[in-house]
């Protein structure tokens, strides 16, 4: 028996994809206004890949290297990219072609929707299934914050899922079964593995690991052991077409995380991988768990808009205008202050919002727990544990210092909170096969199923009055940083937190209470042929899902976070010392911006030594931490970085000004002296104590390429003063009769990926080069023939240039990039081959019927 009285499930399910759309843009209605999301990190993104795009689409090729931000680094994990894969268009297909990132929304309700038709259930619960998933507040959040490529991996969880659970059905085993198993396999883990968020791939693999193990006891038990590693195998088999497809991408991350702040250390006694505080600094706090089914228990977000009827705006506004503000400044005035103050009072530094899943969802989780009584329930119950306590982080210390020290690859990943998708994923899945169950058993009496629904709703009731008899016992409704506040704003701020999490525990049981008649209602007449009722009861529980979920998250994401796409693509405006930098210099130069280090306007409209990135070179973090932070500046460094413009503030403090820094290097050039050092570390602290102009530091392993050279004067000291080492190289230089024209180097032409130098020396000579070292995919020639070159002063180039006119190139030439192509086109080609056999066997078997 079916909810919608359509005979065609192929209806039922045009019907579904079509609603699904229609409430996509219902939700993000403004975009058909040609409006566009403003998100704090798609701003960040489109200032760090300026460089990249204008290469793009100047020349048609890939600038697989940037030096508009960090001084230099890969483009991998910026904005790249691969030829030849078929999945870009199929993805986009999915989409329905809906503007980026509004189109993931659609993906997160039918790919949960495609799950729950794997698993045979009925078309209208999946539906509400799909909603429950769909709406999850963090969803949004994540889109609101600009964080799509996360978003984008989170919803191909489910038809990843859905694709394994196929490989490894008992039903209709046969060959074609095999083909479209694979075939299904193969797609969503290629699109999964597409959109490049490995943290969520990395909880993705929890959950297959999981079900792997749910069918390989069951398998044992039935005694199908070969048919087990036929499936393990055929999964398998497309997850390396998955990666092969990709291979691009996952290749040259691999390459690259070893040289971030995520993979090993040159500095002696640094962990590899990221610190332990920085990895758990977003941990979630034990009570705050409970704000999957309370949104506002520990106050929402960091950032609210608090209403005029908040008793902190009332306090504030009314005593600005007592000050003699009209009603229009008090309001403005009081907006401003509010903006500072955080409703959120949880463990975490800040937050965008709760990860609330949504109490229907929750409800409907627990009458999974009561109805089913397969082992698939205790797995599924496992993972949501397991997630929690990941989640939990540095407040779950023994798990997370544990899983830090022995779990591969789980020390390259920050923000703990994260785990918490796996929640997100199982609670609803769990709670649509139970309520599929309640309805459709034939094990179970309706007195049964009564006592079940009762059980459940009783449950969160009680746990409601729990949480608003004891909520002063549990929370004392303060945040840290509150201790600085006056002692009047800080009172009302407590009294508003108490107030939203006084509403929304109510809230959240009001939905419940609700949702309990609503499914009794649906028992109490399944059995009757009463299709109008049964119809309308469940028309009546998906459109209390969705009034449940769409509100919070109308709280996170909102109209007042779209801007008209002009101004959203625009994200950085250009200052009058920007325009005054570009007019004057037409060189090659780096913007060493101190007040906004942390950001990407100057990698918008210049080189820069700063910029905003996951995954810096390690070696240039390690180069901020001592030399360059914004708090203390070594000028030294700036110099050899060829910071020619530093922004900085006027005397005033009024304006942003543009100094031109004379002492600046340049792109390139010769130095007389080799300082060695044993290690990079001893590199590092030397910089506080060189002059580059003259001098280079040099690792120990690197003497055989250097030391051959004559006229170079070798040191394994540092020299105390600078001027001694000048004067010292003076008149070596002068009794020698060595210098008769000054050597020279210069840059003759810049490209991202390709940079030409001419150089001009009468004796062999050390260059060293203004460019961040890099060891995998650069390749130097002197004349058209590959040199060896080396890092010096621990984190530039540096090469030996013979006698003589030369030209000197660089250039960026990664096999990682450059032969995964050819094996892209390989595995597309093998997709599609599967995709039409499979796709013609439907139809056959289709006109068969």
């Amino acid at each position: 028996m079916r909810f919608f009285d359509i005979k065609n499930d192929y209806i039922k399910h045009i019907l579904s994809v079509v609603f699904f759309a229609i409430v996509t843009l219902l939700y993000c209605s403004t975009t058909l206004q040609g409006e566009k999301i403003k998100s704090h990190d798609y701003k960040q993104f489109l200032g760090m890949s300026k460089e990249i795009v204008d290469y793009r689409a100047e020349t048609g090729d890939e600038a697989l290297w940037t030096n508009a931000m960090f001084g230099g680094m890969p483009a991998y994990q910026i904005s790249v990219h691969y030829a030849n894969n078929i999945l870009v268009h199929i993805d986009q297909f999915f989409q329905l072609y809906l503007p980026r990132p509004i189109g993931i929304i659609f993906l997160y309700f039918i790919g949960f929707y495609f799950l729950l038709l794997v698993l045979k259930i009925n078309p209208g619960l999946a539906l509400i299934g799909a909603l429950g998933f769909g709406f999850s507040s963090y969803f949004f959040i994540i889109l609101e914050a600009g964080h799509n490529t996360k978003a984008h991996a989170i919803a191909y969880i489910a038809p990843v899922v859905a694709s394994m659970i196929y490989c490894f059905a008992k039903e209709d085993r046969n060959i074609w079964h095999t083909i479209r198993g694979f075939f299904l396999a193969f797609l969503f883990l290629g699109l999964h593995l597409r959109a490049n968020h490995f943290q969520i791939t990395y909880y993705l693999l929890f959950i297959l690991f999981f079900f792997w193990i749910y069918y390989l006891i069951r398998n044992l038990k039935e005694e199908r052991k070969i048919e087990f590693i036929q499936n393990t195998m055929l999964f398998s088999l497309a997850g390396i077409m998955a990666i092969l497809i990709n291979i691009g991408n996952i290749w040259s991350t691999y390459e690259y995380s070893k040289y971030t702040i995520r993979g090993d250390s040159d500095i002696v006694n640094e962990s590899s991988g990221l610190d332990k505080d920085y990895a758990t600094q977003w941990s979630y706090g034990k009570l705050e768990t409970f704000n999957m089914l309370y949104p506002n228990l520990v106050g929402g977000a960091s950032s609210v808009k608090w209403s005029e009827d908040s008793n902190l705006f009332q306090l504030i506004y009314k005593d600005t205008r007592k000050k003699g503000a009209t009603t229009k400044q008090a309001k403005t005035y009081t907006n401003q202050v509010l903006k500072q103050l955080p409703a959120y009072f949880g463990p975490q530094p800040m937050t965008s919002g709760p990860v609330y899943i949504g109490a229907i969802m929750w409800l409907l989780f627990f009458i999974g727990l009561f109805v089913l009584k397969k082992p698939i329930k205790y797995f599924l119950l496992s993972l949501v544990i397991v997630s929690i306590f990941i989640a939990w982080g540095k407040n779950f210390s023994f798990l997370s210092d544990f899983l830090l020290q022995y779990l591969p690859l789980f020390n390259k990943f920050r923000t703990p909170s994260m785990a918490l998708v796996i929640a997100q994923f199982i609670i609803p899945l769990l709670g649509i096969i139970g309520l599929n169950e309640l309805i459709y058993s034939k094990h179970l009496s309706l007195y049964e199923k009564n006592k079940i629904i009762l059980k459940s709703v009783g449950f969160f009731i009680l746990l409601s009055i729990f949480f608003l008899s004891f909520k002063n016992v549990l929370f004392d409704f303060r945040f840290p940083l509150d201790g600085i506040l006056p002692e009047a704003i800080m009172l009302e701020l407590v009294k508003d937190r108490v107030h939203f999490f006084t509403t929304d525990v109510m809230r959240s049981t009001a939905f419940i209470f609700l949702a309990g008649i609503l499914i009794y209602y649906i028992i109490l007449f399944i059995s009757s042929s009463d299709i109008l009722k049964k119809r309308l009861s469940i028309l009546a529980l998906g459109c209390l899902v969705i009034c449940d979920m769409w509100f919070v998250n109308k709280r996170y994401l909102n109209s007042e976070d779209f801007d008209l796409i002009e101004n959203v693509e625009k994200p950085y405006i250009l200052e009058e010392f920007d325009q005054n930098i570009i007019a004057q210099d037409t060189t090659i130069y780096r913007v060493y911006d101190k007040l906004q280090f942390g950001n990407t306007r100057a990698s918008y409209f210049h080189h820069s030594l700063g910029g905003y990135h996951a995954a810096k070179l390690r070696t240039y973090q390690n180069l901020i931490e001592r030399h360059i932070n914004p708090d203390s500046p070594n000028q030294t460094v700036l110099n050899m970085l060829n910071a020619k413009y530093i922004i900085d503030l006027n005397t005033d403090g009024t304006a942003l000004v543009k100094n031109d820094n004379m002492s600046a290097l340049g792109n390139a050039w010769f130095v007389d002296i080799v300082r060695w050092v044993p290690n990079a570390t001893e590199a590092l602290s030397s910089l506080d104590n060189f002059n580059p102009k003259t001098t280079a530091i040099i690792d120990e392993i690197y003497k055989q390429e250097v030391s051959a050279v004559k006229n170079l004067i070798f040191s394994d000291t540092a020299f105390t003063v600078p001027n001694v080492e000048l004067t010292q190289l003076s008149d070596n230089l002068i009794n020698n009769k060595i210098i008769k024209d000054s050597p020279y180097v210069t840059l003759k032409m810049y490209q991202p990926n390709k940079l030409i130098y001419i150089s001009n020396n009468e004796y062999a000579g050390l260059v060293v080069f203004s460019e961040i070292f890099y060891p995998k995919g650069w390749k130097a020639y002197i004349d058209g023939i590959e040199v060896a070159y080396f890092p010096v002063n621990y984190l530039l180039r540096g090469l030996v240039v013979p006698s003589g006119s030369h030209e000197i190139i660089f250039e960026f030439k990664p096999k990682s990039f450059f032969v995964s192509s050819k094996i892209t086109w390989f595995a597309s080609f093998v997709l599609i081959i599967v995709g039409l056999v499979s796709l013609t066997y439907l139809v056959i078997a289709r006109v068969k019927k």
